[in-house]
C-alpha cells in the first residue's frame, strides 16, 4: 500500500500514528474494493452519518452500499489529510478531509469530504464505531 496522506503532523504520539495507519489502511481497502477487508476496520455496533444516505447508517448498510459503490466507482487518486486527533485512553476522535477523483458510468468528478470518526482500540487493531461526513460543496454553499 502507498500512502494515502502526503502531509501530517510531525509531533503525533505513537498512539496517533497507530490511529491513523489504520485510518489509511480503512481507506485502501475501500479504494482498493476489498469489502470485506474495509469491514474489518468497522465495530459491529457502529453508527453515523453519511453524505449519501437521508438515514442513518451502520455496519449491514455499509457492506450494503460499499459492495455497490466499490463495483460502480473506480478512484483515479486520493489525498487524505488530518485535522486532529483526540485519543481518551482506548478512544480516538479523528478529524480530517478526503480529497478523490472518482470515475464512473456517468464520467469523472472531483469530491471533497470532511469527517469526524471516532475509533475504540481493539486487540487487533483501532476500528470505527462511529462517523459523521458530509460533502464540502454543502458545507460551503450558503
Amino acid at each position: 500500500m502507498s500512502s494515502l496522506t502526503s502531509s501530517k503532523p510531525k509531533n503525533w504520539s505513537k498512539e496517533q500514528n497507530e490511529v491513523w495507519q489504520c485510518l489509511e489502511e480503512h481507506w485502501d481497502h475501500l479504494i482498493s474494493a476489498r469489502v470485506d477487508e474495509f469491514l474489518k476496520y468497522i465495530h459491529p455496533e457502529f453508527l453515523g452519518f453519511g453524505h449519501e444516505s437521508p438515514i442513518n447508517i451502520d455496519r449491514p448498510w455499509l457492506n450494503k452500499w460499499v459492495g455497490f459503490w466499490t463495483k460502480t466507482t473506480k478512484i483515479a487518486i486520493c489525498e487524505l489529510r488530518p485535522v486532529d486527533i483526540r485519543i481518551h485512553e482506548d478512544v480516538a476522535i479523528v478529524q480530517y478531509f478526503i480529497f478523490t477523483i472518482e470515475k464512473n458510468d456517468e464520467g469523472g468528478k472531483r469530491v471533497i469530504r470532511r469527517y469526524t470518526m471516532t475509533w475504540k482500540k481493539q486487540r487487533e487493531r483501532w476500528v470505527v464505531i462511529g462517523s459523521h461526513n458530509n460533502l464540502m460543496d454543502e458545507a460551503i454553499r450558503k
